[in-house]
């Protein structure tokens, strides 16, 4: 079995985000795993499918940890001033008393836009063939969410974020509900698996993890071209 050490970040913090009030131990609400989160799906057939508990075994899922409200005008696409207290903007129309963040947001019917809750993830193995991927909860589809699936090597310590597609207009999220759900895998061992504990992260850590984050601010279509030369699994194949 793999550990696996996560450390939880809140953009838009009136803290540094590593220290959010909502991360004390007593108010915290931690990953769990898939499986024993989403138990009552033991009543269905497709809980004795081997395929699919191995499917899900190396799952966890992640917890908004406050109530969140996403809204915008569907025709010009200006999202609300409070919006951005939950949601970085990929796509719509930054509202005037905030505009002129830097470039212009193009807007295509749907606000796109990477939740503030992040997760730096690390293992002390280093294994090249570890790698983690998020995909959506069965409660965004209900909601009009769509998580833009992504997945990389767990020695690439890039924050973990649910980018979304907020479909609707109006998008509520409460406190406790599932934002994202993390999967693991070893491309040298599918049948691996693995647990998590969270760590604080080590200040190097914070200072990477931050940094490759904004490289594509700086330096867009670039953050994949250092996964590439940093992570070995990429000249094996």
């Amino acid at each position: 079995m793999k550990k696996i050490y996560y450390a939880p970040y809140m953009e838009a913090s009136p803290l540094p985000g590593w220290y959010h009030p909502l991360f004390e131990e007593e108010v915290y609400i931690p990953i769990q795993s898939y499986l024993s989160y989403y138990k009552h799906y033991q009543l269905h057939s497709y809980w004795r499918c081997p395929a699919w508990q191995h499917y899900w075994k190396s799952a966890f899922v992640i917890f908004s940890q406050m109530d969140m409200r996403i809204e915008y005008d569907k025709t010009t696409g200006v999202v609300t001033p409070d919006t951005f207290r939950y949601i970085g903007l990929d796509e719509g129309v930054p509202p005037k008393e905030i505009d002129g963040r830097g470039i212009p947001k193009p807007y295509h019917g749907v606000v796109v836009g990477q939740i503030h809750q992040y997760h730096t993830l690390w293992s002390e193995s280093r294994n090249k063939d570890l790698w983690v991927e998020i995909v959506s909860p069965p409660n965004f589809s209900e909601k009009g969410i769509e998580i833009i699936t992504a997945e990389f090597p767990i020695r690439w310590p890039r924050p973990m974020v649910s980018a979304c597609r907020f479909n609707n207009a109006v998008t509520e999220i409460s406190r406790g509900e599932p934002i994202g759900i993390l999967r693991f895998k070893n491309f040298n061992n599918s049948n691996d698996s693995f647990s998590l504990e969270r760590k604080e992260a080590p200040d190097r850590m914070k200072i990477k993890s931050h940094n490759l984050a904004k490289v594509k601010d700086f330096l867009p279509g670039k953050s994949w071209e250092v996964v590439e030369r940093k992570c070995p699994f990429f000249k094996s194949r």
